[in-house]
């Protein structure tokens, strides 16, 4: 089983997920805000490289996702 943790700028979330989706959800969802003014500011040619920044797929024990300068995003994945 498998169990994801989302630490930002060294402090952990206070849940664990189970399915690296959801923990990218949870991430979306806690940004969503300062995602949608950032794409709202955005020529629609930039986007995709937005989303690309946040969409990453999952890599190994550990997954970097990039929101904004200053927000360091890493999700843990955990074997159980």
């Amino acid at each position: 089983m498998e169990l994801y943790i989302i630490v930002e700028n060294g402090e952990a979330y206070p849940d664990s997920y189970k399915t690296y989706a959801a923990a990218v959800a949870a991430v979306k969802e806690k940004h969503r805000e300062h995602i949608e003014d950032h794409i709202k500011q955005c020529r629609l040619e930039d986007i995709e490289a937005i989303l690309a920044d946040i969409n990453v797929p999952e890599g190994g024990n550990k997954t970097h996702l990039y929101i904004e300068k200053g927000i360091n995003i890493i999700i843990h994945k955990f074997l159980v």
